[in-house]
């Protein structure tokens, strides 16, 4: 299947000698393989696109209504095409805002895996990162989707060099 050119606009920042983190590679050796693994990357959940029907969203897993600014990163992260990733600072620079907060706001995403795939989105040093808040096994969920997806990971859960640049994605609108 040919996966979607990706035009880019690649910043400079995201690519330039960028260093692993040791610490992420921990991270992964000390990650947990699940019983089972939820590789769905076709399931699309409805999503409130009016500001009324925002408005009176409550998410099923916070129990609280869906903020502003989780639809700023939701409606970012919805852009992101299938085969391709983007990252936390990606996001955050396109929004204003910090790399954290929008990790915190994709921890919480109740649209996943469409139509806001939150598993499209990785560290800045292409770590695989946490996926709905945890990374200890659900990592391997984020893993196999976006492996299903296209995209390669060596034994560290960093993405293959060779797909980096070319499927990195921040032409966000």
């Amino acid at each position: 299947m040919a996966l979607p050119s990706v035009a880019t606009t690649a910043k400079s920042s995201h690519f330039a000698a960028k260093p692993r983190s040791a610490a992420h590679a921990r991270l992964f050796k000390a990650a947990v393989v699940p019983d089972s693994i939820d590789d769905d990357v076709s399931t699309v959940i409805e999503y409130p696109e009016t500001e009324e029907a925002r408005h009176a969203y409550v998410s099923p897993q916070t129990k609280r209504p869906v903020t502003e600014f989780q639809y700023r990163v939701y409606d970012a992260c919805r852009q992101v095409p299938r085969g391709s990733y983007t990252t936390y600072k990606a996001i955050s620079d396109h929004l204003g805002s910090g790399p954290r907060a929008v990790g915190s706001a994709l921890a919480k995403n109740p649209f996943c895996p469409l139509p806001i795939p939150c598993h499209r989105v990785l560290t800045t040093d292409c770590y695989i990162g946490g996926f709905s808040g945890d990374t200890k096994s659900k990592i391997f969920w984020k893993k196999a989707k976006l492996e299903k997806e296209g995209l390669g990971f060596d034994d560290k859960g960093f993405v293959l060099p060779s797909m980096q640049q070319p499927r990195f994605f921040d032409s966000f609108k």
